[in-house]
């Protein structure tokens, strides 16, 4: 057996050996929570809307819900409202409920008052529910990194799609000539199938957390 350094009395053996297992049993008994992981129930949230109403997740339990990370200053996020991507897919797949979340700090630059943001939503003609998360916790729970961000939350309540709109980041296609994985995605929930592409790479600005 080695011998302890002759500085080290019984007591400080004895404390260093308690804090040692008292931060094991934390790092056993807290499991790592994966966040925004497909297959995974989606994170709870209740998130107030641009005109001070609250919504909950669950508020929508049953339905399929797609959650559109979203940042008005982003450019990415300002031209698929110019383009209407996402307003044309809410129209499309009407039974499915969408909801798109700004986690921009009050802090940020990028932070927009309700009342502006609401101004730029009705001028891009959006016309679905936009949720404010400013403290950033619904973004990190989903570990949303970009605007946009997409995921689609199946029926029943787990996480069918995590990544990006579309495979064109840059914006030079035409919009029929993309892969818009939000609604494949949307396609096989509708057809009962598993989502063929559950996970890709999501593409914009960072959040501005």
């Amino acid at each position: 057996m080695r011998n302890r350094p002759h500085w080290m009395s019984t007591a400080a053996l004895h404390f260093a050996a308690t804090l040692a297992a008292l931060l094991f049993a934390i790092t056993v008994a807290t499991p790592a929570l994966a966040a925004g992981t497909v297959g995974e129930t989606a994170p709870a949230f209740t998130l107030k809307d641009l005109d001070g109403n609250s919504h909950s997740l669950a508020d929508y339990e049953g339905k399929v819900v797609v959650l559109e990370w979203i940042n008005p200053n982003c450019p990415f996020s300002d031209r698929h409202a110019r383009e209407k991507t996402m307003t044309r897919l809410e129209h499309q797949y009407g039974e499915v409920v969408w909801l798109a979340i700004n986690s921009s700090s009050g802090d940020s630059r990028d932070y927009l008052p309700p009342a502006k943001h609401k101004a730029w939503a009705e001028k891009r003609g959006i016309d679905y529910t936009i949720l404010y998360d400013e403290s950033g916790t619904v973004g990190h729970a989903y570990d949303a990194k970009t605007t946009p961000h997409m995921y689609v939350v199946a029926a029943d309540g787990t996480l069918a799609y995590n990544g990006a709109i579309d495979d064109d980041p840059p914006g030079r296609m035409e919009q029929s000539e993309r892969q818009n994985y939000v609604a494949l995605a949307l396609d096989d929930e509708r057809a009962g199938n598993p989502v063929a592409t559950a996970t890709t790479r999501p593409y914009g600005c960072s959040v501005k957390y």
